[in-house]
């Protein structure tokens, strides 16, 4: 497959740190303090969808299963998104998360990735 992988994030510093030490991510990570790929791409900031019932009851599931939380520091209000954009820069999938817990199946990515791989 011709692509990459990279992670966007806002933060940098202590609870970015923390954040590479908890996921063991082994994409890129990209620092966008400013928050400007967060503006140009949609993504919205939400107190009531970042710390809304829904949310709380995904977390209390999480720990009732054992699951911990990733620790955050930060702006737990800014929420993401995926996207998949072509060499030309065309945003070809764009999934911009309603609240922290939404992201779209790995499926759904993995498929809009290889219809773009035979498209080139």
């Amino acid at each position: 497959m011709n692509g990459e992988v990279a992670v966007v994030s806002f933060e940098s510093g202590y609870w970015l740190q923390v954040w590479q030490a908890e996921t063991e991510s082994p994409f890129p990570l990209m620092v966008d303090s400013a928050r400007d790929a967060y503006r140009a791409y949609g993504l919205e900031q939400s107190l009531l969808r970042s710390w809304g019932p829904k949310n709380l009851w995904h977390y209390a599931k999480a720990r009732m299963r054992g699951q911990r939380a990733h620790s955050t520091g930060g702006d737990t209000t800014q929420l993401g998104g995926d996207f998949i954009i072509d060499a030309a820069g065309v945003v070809r999938l764009a999934y911009r998360s309603h609240d922290p817990t939404d992201r779209p199946p790995v499926s759904t990515l993995l498929t809009a990735f290889q219809t773009l791989q035979k498209a080139t």
